[in-house]
């Protein structure tokens, strides 16, 4: 006597051999709610793993069961080869887009330096009591920038028209870049 479960089981690997067949005749039962694309392709996933993973009565059915599994390899190969195309191009377009903000970061920091320097040439043609009076209203980086760009027999000319607490202040904070600490 033939034992057989009272439902479907989950796999058809817990199946005898001769109930197989008589199963596969069966009509599929309802479902419970219509299954979304990812759920079908998932299905059809398990069902081919499911039809190679079963013991084939046959040498045909065995060969049908070896084609429908290199389909679907291949047509996994196909959906990871054209994935990996895309990020290929992605990769590609990213790197593109770093090597222009470079340029564009290098173009900025030279337009700076280009300023910069035409506010120190600026500064350094002023009258020593006038430069001191707007370095001392100066941001303190800006200022000490101006500064450091200098001559130094110029920076100290400033220096010395400016309020003594307001020239050590600036003093030190030239010092701190030129030595490189903070």
């Amino acid at each position: 006597m033939l034992w057989m479960p009272a439902s479907e089981p989950d796999s058809l690997l817990l199946q005898p051999v001769a109930i197989r067949p008589a199963m596969a005749q069966a009509p599929p039962a309802p479902a419970a709610a219509p299954a979304t694309a990812a759920e079908n392709s998932a299905n059809a996933d398990s069902q081919a793993g499911n039809a190679t993973n079963a013991v084939p009565a046959t040498d045909e059915e065995r060969a049908q069961a070896l084609n429908a599994r290199e389909q679907a390899l291949d047509r996994k190969e196909a959906e990871l080869k054209a994935l990996e195309a895309e990020l290929d191009g992605k990769l590609e377009n990213l790197r593109a887009l770093e090597v222009r903000m470079q340029k564009l970061i290098d173009s900025a920091g030279t337009i700076q330096d280009e300023k910069m320097a035409h506010l120190v040439d600026v500064y350094s043609n002023m009258k020593p009591k006038q430069a001191a009076q707007v370095l001392e209203t100066l941001e303190e980086s800006i200022a000490v920038r101006i500064l450091a760009g200098m001559s130094g027999r110029k920076a100290g000319e400033i220096l010395s028209s400016v309020r003594p607490d307001r020239a050590a202040f600036l003093s030190e904070a030239l010092t701190r870049l030129q030595t490189g600490t903070d």
